[in-house]
C-alpha cells in the first residue's frame, strides 16, 4: 500500500484501497490511479458510497462517467472509441501505483482526525479518501465528473460536512 496509509486509518479505509486494486487488474490496468479508487468506494457500502449514489455516481454512474470521459478524450485525439478488451494490459503481474491515487491519498489529510477516537476515525476515513479525490482539479476524475454533469465543489462541501 502507499507509504500514505498509515496502520491506523483501519480496515475500511485499508479494505477500500485494495478494492482499487481489483477494480484496476479487473479493467487491465498497468497502474492503479484514482479513478479505481473511486470505484472502490462506490463500490464499499460506506458512508462515502451513500454521499456519491445520492449524487448518481453508484459504481455503474462512475463506469459511465469514466467511459464517456474516455470518449471525449479520444475524440478529441480524432480516434474513434477503442472497445474495452483492447485497453486492457497484455501483463499478468498485479498493477503499479499511480500518480493520481497517491495524490489523492495524499489530499485526504486523514491526520486531521488523529486525536479523535478510532471509531470516528474509521467511519471518516474512506470519506477523507473520496475528499482526497475530489479535490484533483485536472485528470481522468474531474472530467469525468464534469462530463456527467456533478457539481464536484457541491459534492466535497457535503462530505466536509461530515466532520
Amino acid at each position: 500500500m502507499p507509504e500514505l496509509l498509515h496502520d491506523d486509518l483501519g480496515a475500511t479505509l485499508k479494505s477500500v484501497v485494495v478494492g482499487s486494486i481489483d477494480e484496476a487488474t479487473r479493467r487491465g490496468a498497468t497502474k492503479v490511479e484514482a479513478e479505481h479508487l473511486l470505484l472502490s468506494i462506490a463500490a464499499s457500502r460506506d458512508l462515502a458510497s451513500t454521499v456519491l449514489a445520492d449524487v448518481g455516481l453508484d459504481h455503474s454512474g462512475i463506469e459511465t462517467a469514466l467511459r464517456l470521459e474516455r470518449e471525449h478524450a479520444l475524440a478529441s485525439a480524432g480516434v474513434e472509441p477503442v472497445a474495452d478488451e483492447r485497453l486492457r494490459a497484455a501483463r499478468d503481474a498485479r498493477p503499479g501505483w499511480g500518480s493520481s491515487i497517491r495524490d489523492a491519498l495524499g489530499r485526504g489529510n486523514f491526520s486531521a482526525r488523529r486525536g479523535r477516537p478510532r471509531a470516528d476515525r474509521e467511519r471518516l476515513a474512506v470519506a477523507d479518501a473520496l475528499l482526497g479525490v475530489l479535490r484533483a482539479d485536472v485528470g481522468t476524475v474531474p472530467r469525468a465528473l464534469a462530463y456527467a454533469g456533478v457539481d464536484r465543489a457541491a459534492l466535497i462541501a457535503r462530505l466536509e460536512a461530515l466532520r
